[in-house]
């Protein structure tokens, strides 16, 4: 892939101020919630158009980054906005890192943490569709990057060899998937393995009590009806995709959203080469943000940066 270098085309000036606005959007404070007097000369200059205060009150030393995920780090504005687009956009660490002209560990180690703090804050909370279907995707992740001293277990195991259903064990880690059919929101999760007992609570943590359910007949789904939900199965291995359960001419039993979902999951994912299965959960769910969301917003990257935020994005 051809390198593009692009810092040195933002105005670091302007990402100060954008950062600033997005971080502190009632005011630079410090962490004890002491105002920025207006009046108040910078304490020390940090990198690029970062400065840090003295807290007249508190005495406590803070910058534009104090009390958020990125509090400590050196890189300047630009990098961290171009960083930030990269992550969410789903751009492969090395492509960054070339393009950013810093190192590959540091700014893998900074995604990890982000990504970390996007799947701790995803929405839990059922989906408001009356009718939802789910779904099982099996994706190789094995070990990425980790060393091994016994030959016969390499790093990457080639998990499509492996036959039966995927585990986190053996490399194909399942994903659990619901989508709403009249909102197309997501709920997604990275799982140990597909038993009853592992998915059928995730199922009705991310559906109404009354929700209609369809799915295919694996058994991780089938006691579903007995939660008071209506669920409707396809038959897949009797190669039924679709049926019309009513007689209203219309075939509504299938899980065809959710293949379209698995389709654009593996297409977020496929251009990293391989993600390490400690890390699978992350990437995930960046994905399922960029899903529901499907444009930035203020909210979200508060959500994202800030580990006290509340604010959910809309």
């Amino acid at each position: 892939m051809m390198r593009f270098p692009i810092t040195e085309l933002l105005d670091e000036a302007d990402c100060y101020q954008y950062l600033l606005q997005l971080l502190h959007p009632d005011g630079l404070a410090c962490p004890q919630g002491h105002a920025l007097p207006t009046d108040q000369a910078p304490h020390k200059q940090e990198s690029g158009a970062v400065v840090s205060y003295r807290c007249r009150t508190c005495h406590a030393v803070f910058n534009l980054f104090s009390g958020t995920l990125f509090s400590g780090t050196h890189y300047s504005c630009r990098m961290l906005v171009l960083f930030l687009r990269g992550i969410i956009q789903g751009l492969p660490t090395k492509l960054l890192a070339d393009e950013l002209g810093c190192d590959y560990s540091t700014l893998l180690a900074w995604r990890h943490r982000l990504q970390a703090h996007a799947l701790a804050e995803r929405p839990r909370e059922a989906l408001a569709d009356r009718t939802v279907e789910t779904d099982e995707l099996f994706q190789n992740a094995g070990e990425k990057g980790t060393a091994h001293a016994e030959p016969n277990d390499p790093p990457r195991r080639r998990a499509n060899q492996r036959a039966g259903r995927g585990t986190m064990h053996n490399d194909r880690a399942p994903v659990v998937g619901v989508v709403g059919r009249e909102t197309g929101q997501i709920r997604l999760a990275v799982v140990e393995d597909t038993q009853q007992t592992t998915v059928q609570p995730l199922v009705e943590e991310a559906t109404r009590s009354d929700a209609t359910v369809y799915s295919d007949e694996a058994g991780s789904f089938a006691q579903i009806g007995r939660t008071g939900r209506v669920h409707l199965t396809v038959n897949h291995s009797e190669h039924e995709w679709a049926r019309d359960a009513d007689g209203d001419g219309q075939r509504e039993v299938q899980d065809n959203t959710s293949e379209g979902v698995w389709t654009g999951l593996r297409n977020f994912l496929r251009p990293f080469r391989g993600i390490h299965k400690r890390y699978l959960g992350q990437y995930v769910a960046i994905f399922e943000w960029a899903h529901n969301l499907k444009q930035i917003t203020a909210a979200f990257l508060r959500r994202l940066l800030l580990p006290c935020s509340t604010e959910l994005p809309i």
